[in-house]
C-alpha cells in the first residue's frame, strides 16, 4: 500500500513539473519592433515609422526579417490557391494577412511560407480591439517568422499599399516579458513540493503505524481484561431467590442493572460489596466494567486476579494516628474503618437482618430496654464522630461523662 502512495505522489510529482514548465512556456511573451519606410507621393520623401505594436506568435522564431510587405488576394489568405503578387527579381517580401474567415493561423501562415514569403503579419480584423493583439498558437510553421499586430496599425498599411504605395517592413526583436517564474524558481518550487509531499506522507505512514499498534495493544489488554474478569465471575457467590426471602418482599430493591423486581427462582449473583444483582444480568456488565454497578467496587482487585499493568505508584502521605486519654477513663480507640464500597454493602444487609430479628421479637427489645439501670447510665459514653481536623481530634471535650 504504501509503495502505491510513492508511486502516486512521484507521479503527481512529475506532473506538477511538467506543467509548470509548459505553463512558464506558454506565458513566454516577446515583443516585435515594428519598423515600416515608404516615399511620400507629394514630397517625395521616405518617411519612417517605428514602433514596438508586433508580438511574435508561440512558436515563431525569435528572429528579424525585411522584405517588401504584400497583401494576399483575397485579404484572409485562407484559401490553397490564394494568390501573392510577390516582387520579382527575387526580393524577400513579407505577407500582411487579416485575421478570420473560419481558417486557423497554422494555415494562413503555411500557405503564405508555401509562396515565398520570409515572414508573415497578421492584423486584428476587430475594430473595437484597436492596437490589442494576443500570442498567436500556430504549430507547425517551420522557421517563419511570424508577428500580430493591432488593428490600426494593420489598416494604415493596409491603405498604404492600396495607394500604390510600396512599403518595406523591417521586424526587430524587441522586449522579453518572461514569465512570471524562471526555470530555476521551478525546480526549486518543485523540489519544495516534493520535499513537503514526502514529509507529509511519511507523517501519515508513521500516525497510521502507531495509530496501528496503539489499537492492537489497546485490544490485547481488553481481552486479557476480559479473560481475567470471567476469572473473577467465577469465584462470585451465586444463590437462588425463593419464596419468603426478603429479596421478594414489596420494599425489597430491584436489580441496578434491567431495573426488574426480584422472583423466585431467580439466580443472583452477590459481588464482593455485597451487592446482589441478576447473574445474567451482571456478568455482561462485568466483562466490560469489572466494576460494581452502585458503588463501583473493581472486582478484579477484590479478588486479587487484577492483571499485570505496569503503573506508576504514588506515595500518598498519611496523618499520624491521635489518640485522647482521659483521668479515670479508659483508652477509648475507634473501630478500624471500612471501605465506602464495602461498609455501603454490609450495612445495608446487617440493616435488613437487624430490621427483621425486631419485627419477630418486638418483646426481647422492650425488656432490653427496661433492664437499663440508673447506674447504667451514669457510666454511659459519648464518643463524638472523628474529624478530618486534626484539632478537633486533639480536643477533650469529645468525651463527656452523662449525669443523671
Amino acid at each position: 500500500m504504501s509503495f502505491q502512495v510513492w508511486r502516486f505522489y512521484l507521479w503527481l510529482c512529475a506532473a506538477v513539473v511538467v506543467s509548470v514548465f509548459s505553463s512558464s512556456e506558454a506565458s513566454y511573451l516577446c515583443t516585435a519592433l515594428v519598423n515600416i519606410s515608404f516615399t511620400d507621393p507629394e514630397t517625395n520623401e521616405t518617411v519612417w515609422q517605428k514602433d514596438e505594436s508586433g508580438l511574435y506568435g508561440q512558436d515563431s522564431p525569435k528572429a528579424s526579417v525585411t522584405g517588401e510587405v504584400v497583401m494576399p488576394q483575397p485579404v484572409h489568405g485562407c484559401d490553397p490557391d490564394t494568390f501573392y503578387q510577390a516582387p520579382t527579381r527575387g526580393q524577400e517580401w513579407i505577407a500582411l494577412i487579416q485575421r478570420g474567415n473560419g481558417c486557423t493561423f497554422t494555415e494562413k501562415i503555411n500557405i503564405a511560407a508555401k509562396n515565398g514569403a520570409v515572414g508573415v503579419v497578421i492584423y486584428n480584423n476587430d475594430p473595437e480591439s484597436e492596437n490589442r493583439v494576443i500570442q498567436m498558437s500556430h504549430p507547425g510553421t517551420g522557421n517563419t517568422v511570424a508577428i500580430m499586430v493591432g488593428n490600426i496599425k494593420g489598416l494604415e498599411i493596409v491603405s498604404l499599399i492600396r495607394s500604390g504605395i510600396q512599403v518595406t517592413m523591417t521586424i526587430e526583436v524587441g522586449r522579453q516579458h518572461g514569465p512570471w517564474m524562471s526555470h530555476y524558481s521551478v525546480f526549486f518550487v518543485s523540489i519544495s513540493f516534493f520535499i513537503v509531499t514526502a514529509a507529509t506522507v511519511g507523517y501519515f505512514i508513521f500516525y497510521s503505524a502507531r495509530r496501528f499498534s496503539s489499537m492492537r495493544a489497546q485490544n490485547r489488554k481488553q481481552k486479557q481484561l476480559k479473560a481475567e474478569a470471567k476469572k473473577a465471575i467465577s469465584q462470585l457467590q451465586v444463590r437462588t431467590v425463593k419464596n419468603g426471602d426478603k429479596e421478594t418482599g414489596p420494599d425489597a430493591d430491584a436489580c441496578a442493572v434491567c431495573i426488574e423486581a426480584y422472583k423466585p427462582g431467580d439466580v443472583l449473583s452477590i459481588l464482593t460489596c455485597n451487592h446482589f444483582f441478576h447473574k445474567s444480568c451482571i456478568e455482561p456488565w462485568l466483562l466490560e466494567h469489572r466494576t460494581c454497578p452502585m458503588c463501583k467496587c473493581d472486582i478484579l482487585k477484590a479478588l486479587g486476579v487484577e492483571p499485570d499493568i505496569e503503573e506508576p505508584s504514588i506515595m500518598v502521605p498519611t496523618a499520624p494516628e491521635f489518640r485522647n486519654f482521659t483521668r479515670g477513663t479508659p483508652e477509648m480507640t475507634e473501630e478500624e474503618p471500612r471501605s465506602e464500597t464495602t461498609s455501603s454493602g454490609y450495612a445495608s444487609v446487617q440493616d435488613t437482618e437487624e430490621h427483621a430479628e425486631a419485627t419477630l421479637n418486638p418483646e426481647l427489645e422492650i425488656d432490653c430496654q427496661n433492664e437499663e439501670t440508673p447506674q447504667d447510665r451514669a457510666v454511659r459514653v459519648n464518643v463524638q464522630p472523628q474529624y478530618d481536623n486534626l484539632g478537633f481530634e486533639g480536643d477533650e471535650s469529645n468525651l463527656h461523662v452523662a449525669k443523671t
